[in-house]
């Protein structure tokens, strides 16, 4: 199996904003192989040119084959790939910022779902066709960079941005509360609900828990610490709690992501 990859990462400040990096992954493998994904917090718009890519979504049941562009948004269960022979793919991975500004859809609307990226956008099958094209990763980046600047409106929305921000910027999420959100950012405990949802997929309570899912699978991933000293340090108050909270989301105990021994967070190869 042949594998190269190419990642970018945005330097302008609107751009880091919303887009956590473009990338692009090739690779040669003629048997078929199942990938698990979990939950991370994160938004794709994925441009396939594979020979064959399945998405399976065990949670709602849900089978399709890939198109060849096609919006993937917050996940809060474990999705299933299945891939054979050659594949290739340009992503452009987002926060949930991205949905809202470039779709101008609630953030909310995306989850747990994969959409047809044509369905979204008339634009995005012809954005796929040119950048299919393009000889170099460098081209590519250069017209998904134009494409965005050209079709967000970023003044129109300086100020929800800077408020998402603030949001995304807190550091000790576990001693987060509602309360305390609302008075740093200026929004009733409603407003604040709606524009948790628009912006970030999720309402307030759900961001909290979210946040603190997400530090403990990096922590779970990166981290040489025993699975008690993880736990405290996520924020859960014993280790009945932290299995409950992880399973939830990704359908395995701690232990059992941590066995399944992957190079990549978040990412199960079977």
């Amino acid at each position: 199996m042949q594998k190269t990859s190419d990642i970018y990462f945005p330097t302008g400040e609107i751009e880091k904003a919303f887009i956590n990096f473009i990338w692009r992954l090739s690779e040669n493998d003629l048997h078929k192989r199942k990938e698990i994904i979990l939950p991370k917090g994160t938004v794709e718009i994925i441009f396939n040119f594979s020979d064959e890519i399945n998405y399976f979504n065990p949670s709602q049941q849900v089978s399709k084959k890939l198109p060849i562009v096609f919006v993937n948004g917050i996940n809060f269960k474990p999705f299933e790939l299945t891939k054979t022979g050659r594949q290739e793919f340009l992503g452009i991975q987002l926060n949930s910022i991205g949905l809202r500004l470039l779709f101008n859809i609630s953030a909310k609307e995306f989850n747990n779902s994969v959409y047809d990226g044509k369905e979204l956008c008339t634009h995005l099958d012809s954005l796929a066709n040119a950048l299919f094209h393009q000889q170099t990763f460098a081209q590519q980046v250069n017209m998904i960079l134009v494409w965005i600047r050209n079709k967000i409106p970023f003044k129109n929305y300086q100020h929800s941005i800077d408020r998402v921000q603030k949001l995304k910027s807190y550091k000790d999420i576990q001693n987060l509360s509602v309360k305390k959100i609302c008075e740093e950012i200026y929004l009733s405990d409603r407003q604040l609900r709606r524009f948790s949802q628009d912006w970030l997929g999720m309402n307030t309570e759900e961001f909290i828990l979210y946040g603190r899912y997400l530090n403990c699978l990096n922590l779970l991933h990166y981290s040489k610490q025993s699975l008690t000293a993880i736990g405290l340090k996520a924020g859960y108050y014993d280790q009945s709690h932290f299995i409950r909270e992880f399973k939830a989301y990704t359908d395995l105990t701690p232990k059992q992501y941590q066995e399944a021994n992957t190079d990549l967070p978040g990412h199960i190869f079977v």
